[in-house]
């Protein structure tokens, strides 16, 4: 059973950056509940936060959501409402998983990503989020270079699924033509040994991990970043079971700001 917590006062920074989003205020009606098929897949919910409240408590867990936090968490204009910037100078979270997270089974997990300060010459990874014992992860992998301007790391957002048991498994798309200021969706899938994701509503692309994990492969859930790159996550969201195609697709056009280019014309 899912649980709704109410969203907690919390010590956070609010900035000022480039437009990625509406305004804070500016706050459609839930299509969630609208839409027959998006209700329906609200029952399949089991850890979610929209950030919308400012502060870093999850609006729905299905399990233990005490967090523990390292450093100050830094808020801006999302998607719609509030999103989570992750840069230096903000903070990761750390949640229990248990059942907010079924890593060890089959799920998937949703986000919304907007590169606000990318570099194309050298830059670090930011982290969306993670296990925090690093068997799992999203995140950009920022370019780098040597002193004859060859490319030695190509930038690009990843799903990893590290460790001993699985092998390093990576799936990557290139975020070269990635424009700071527009948001992405990312959906990651999991139905052990396959393991899958989908860039906007685009074809699913998958991979298969050496050995298949079970729940004490993965560490806790690491929500945000202390450093990389200035990247705005919003509505991040995890099911207890992989998504379909058509609910991936459902999900991006449903959400999708309008500065968002069309599906078709992504990488």
């Amino acid at each position: 059973m899912v649980t709704r917590w109410l969203t907690l006062a919390a010590l956070v920074t609010i900035v000022a950056l480039p437009a990625c989003a509406q305004s804070p205020l500016d706050l459609p009606e839930d299509p969630w509940a609208a839409d027959p098929a998006l209700a329906d897949l609200m029952n399949w919910i089991t850890f979610q936060m929209t950030f919308d409240a400012g502060g870093i408590v999850p609006d729905m867990a299905a399990g233990e959501w005490e967090a523990s936090l390292r450093g100050e968490p830094q808020f801006a204009a999302g998607r719609s409402g509030l999103a989570l910037l992750c840069a230096p100078g903000s903070a990761r979270t750390t949640f229990p998983r248990g059942p907010n997270a079924t890593m060890g089974t089959r799920g998937a997990c949703s986000l919304w990503v907007c590169p606000v300060e990318w570099t194309r010459d050298n830059g670090g990874n930011t982290t969306f989020v993670t296990a925090s014992n690093g068997a799992f992860y999203l995140q950009r992998q920022g370019p780098a270079h040597n002193e004859e301007g060859r490319y030695t790391r190509h930038e690009g957002v990843q799903y990893l699924i590290r460790g001993d048991l699985t092998g390093n498994q990576v799936l990557m798309a290139g975020t070269a033509n990635w424009p700071n200021g527009q948001w992405r969706l990312i959906v990651a899938n999991w139905s052990w040994p396959v393991m899958s994701w989908s860039i906007d509503g685009g074809e699913l692309q998958s991979t298969a991990v050496d050995n298949i994990p079970d729940e004490s492969y993965f560490g806790g859930i690491v929500v945000g970043a202390e450093g990389g790159e200035p990247t705005l996550i919003d509505d991040l969201t995890f099911y207890r079971r992989p998504l379909s195609i058509a609910e991936i697709r459902l999900i991006y056009e449903t959400f999708r700001p309008e500065q968002v280019t069309p599906t078709e014309e992504q990488p």
